[in-house]
């Protein structure tokens, strides 16, 4: 009961921990093509169950998928809240190198 009163209190309160938390997770900005300019979904290449949260993770996200799918290279990769493009190629290791935009 008291778990109830509080998740009610939380949801009117800002001061207390609850729902708010989850307002200022930042919406994750991205585009992935392949060299077909095939847009490619990076969540399709997380375990069941976890989210994309933050952009920080996306390089290595992306690497990741370079490195399974080498057929589809080389892969354009662009992050438009930090305003960062990006081209990965399996034959130089898929890092990410800049790209002229």
């Amino acid at each position: 009961m008291l778990n109830v009163l509080y998740c009610l209190l939380a949801a009117a309160e800002n001061n207390l921990p609850g729902w708010h938390m989850f307002e200022d997770v930042q919406r994750v900005d991205y585009t992935l093509a392949d060299r077909d300019g095939t847009a490619i979904d990076v969540r399709a290449y997380l375990p069941r169950g976890a989210h994309l949260v933050d952009d920080q993770e996306l390089p290595d996200i992306v690497r990741f998928v370079c490195e399974k799918e080498p057929s589809r290279a080389p892969f354009t990769f662009e992050n438009r809240r930090r305003g960062t493009r990006a081209v990965l190629d399996p034959s130089a290791g898929c890092q990410v190198r800049r790209a002229p935009r």
